[in-house]
């Protein structure tokens, strides 16, 4: 028996254990409460064929979960019958249920509606998913707990709520409601306990086995599109040194050597960037560790704010791959994105991380809504300009997008300010479902093609890409989307 299940559901990046239940089990031990993870995302995974998951993707999708084939719907349910029944056999009184992203609200409501009428155990979801709006109005949280599928609802930080609703406090910031405090110091995070995963799992659905590390929460850019800033409205991170003696023992604990940072931006300190690198190196030079390898996401700096010692002694320390939101290849459209960083500052990261044995993954999306058939061309010339180290293999794979408006951000108030015309309730095909009247050019089909532009450009200056079907399919399905909604500028 236990008293507390963590449960991890679809859908997850499967390259390694998520990093928030972990925590979880972490701050339950701390306050000496017995508890056990059920990482059923990998389970899916692992007790599913290949066509059977590739069928799931759809019903993680909120707005896509009505096209799953009946014989499908009736497969996931027998699956989630069988989660439900060994989380029974622990008898918890108490169930949490992170709730990483919008993508993982329709496994949760399936696990909910059937742990529900077995259990009598108290009932928690948290996680960024929750915030997602229902049909524009209340928010997944206070959707689940009028319908009484869930007790409580532990809102921001974990370590700010969940601890204290574990150690009995029911009422509070962030408990059944949204007005939770921040910490102040990220270094009295708890080591993640990473116990209960099947850790060798994960180690068959990537190149070797990894972490993630938390370094850092919020993020020092303001992106105009992006929502973190909203979210976690001031930046804070952890020091040099006590990230440096995470890694340290989850190598000891689980004989690993790759790590990711769930970071918005692994270097957005540059103070504990370079203090965590000394600290590798130091701990490598004296044999207190082996070298590990470790990437994240990286702000693309001037070589004034990331002279090459950076990159000499990131890459030392086992800095060997990373992803960079370049976005753009028009300077002046990434200006007025508040990325303050031009295409001379990339073509520097690139020579440094060429020298250096740095990969990079190349993050773009088209269709901004100010973007211009000039911006676009921009782009274009882009891709042709780095080809070498495409070829080279400095960038790793491209992943090209398409703009959303997503609540909450510069670019959502922007939009309201500027009237244009697009739908939100928080699910991401709504999201890039816009039109803006000011740049009529710019349809929804005008936006694809400029897209499917981009990827040819690509591929014909021998850049790797990375899932050009997957982006290009759901694109499709949003314009049959437009079509059916009535939605006039697609």
């Amino acid at each position: 028996m236990i008293d507390l299940a963590i449960i991890s559901l679809p859908r997850l990046d499967l390259t390694r254990p998520a990093i928030a239940p972990a925590i979880l089990s972490s701050l339950a031990n701390q306050n000496g409460v017995k508890n056990k993870v059920f990482d059923f995302a990998l389970a899916t995974y692992d007790r599913s064929t290949r066509d059977d998951w590739h069928e799931y993707e759809l019903f993680w999708q909120v707005d896509l979960k009505h096209q799953l084939a009946k014989e499908t719907k009736i497969k996931l349910d027998n699956l989630f019958d069988s989660f439900v029944e060994e989380v029974l056999k622990e008898k918890p009184s108490w169930i949490a249920i992170s709730v990483f992203t919008y993508n993982s609200i329709n496994a949760t409501n399936l696990f909910l509606e059937k742990i529900r009428l077995k259990s009598d155990a108290k009932i928690i979801i948290g996680g960024v998913g929750i915030e997602t709006r229902i049909d524009d109005k209340a928010t997944y949280a206070h959707t689940m707990l009028d319908k009484g599928l869930i007790d409580y609802f532990c809102a921001g930080e974990a370590e700010t709520t969940f601890a204290k609703l574990m150690a009995g406090e029911t009422e509070g910031p962030g408990i059944n409601n949204f007005g939770w405090k921040q910490m102040e110091n990220l270094d009295e995070t708890p080591v993640p306990n990473y116990k209960d995963y099947n850790i060798d799992n994960y180690h068959h659905l990537a190149s070797g086995k990894s972490l993630w590390v938390n370094g850092s929460r919020g993020c020092v850019r303001r992106c105009d599109f992006c929502d973190i800033g909203a979210r976690w409205k001031k930046f804070r991170f952890r020091s040099g040194e006590s990230i440096f003696n995470e890694i340290k023992e989850q190598i000891k604990i689980h004989e690993i050597k790759g790590f990711h940072f769930a970071d918005a931006l692994i270097n957005g300190s540059l103070k504990s960037f370079t203090d965590m690198n000394y600290h590798l190196l130091k701990g490598i030079e004296t044999n207190i560790i082996h070298r590990p390898q470790y990437g994240g996401h990286f702000i693309v700096r001037p070589s004034n704010q990331m002279p090459e010692e950076h990159y000499a002694v990131a890459s030392k320390a086992g800095m060997d791959n990373i992803s960079i939101g370049v976005e753009t290849g028009s300077d002046a459209l990434r200006w007025r994105m508040n990325k303050k960083f031009t295409n001379d500052d990339v073509a520097y990261h690139l020579e440094m991380c060429q020298k250096y044995d740095i990969k990079n993954l190349f993050l773009m999306f088209s269709g901004h809504p100010t973007e211009t058939l000039d911006d676009h061309h921009q782009t274009l010339d882009m891709l042709k300009r780095f080809k070498k180290y495409a070829v080279y293999g400095t960038i790793s794979g491209l992943e090209v997008g398409n703009a959303a408006i997503i609540d909450d951000t510069p670019l959502a108030h922007w939009a309201n300010e500027n009237r244009l015309h697009y739908k939100s309730d928080g699910v991401r095909g709504d999201n890039r479902m816009w039109f803006n009247p000011h740049n009529p050019t710019l349809t929804l089909r005008e936006r694809m093609r400029r897209q499917l532009e981009i990827y040819d450009t690509a591929i014909n200056h021998g850049w790797p890409i990375n899932h050009v079907t997957g982006n290009l399919k759901y694109m499709k399905v949003l314009l049959t989307q437009a079509k059916q909604q009535n939605f006039q500028y697609y």
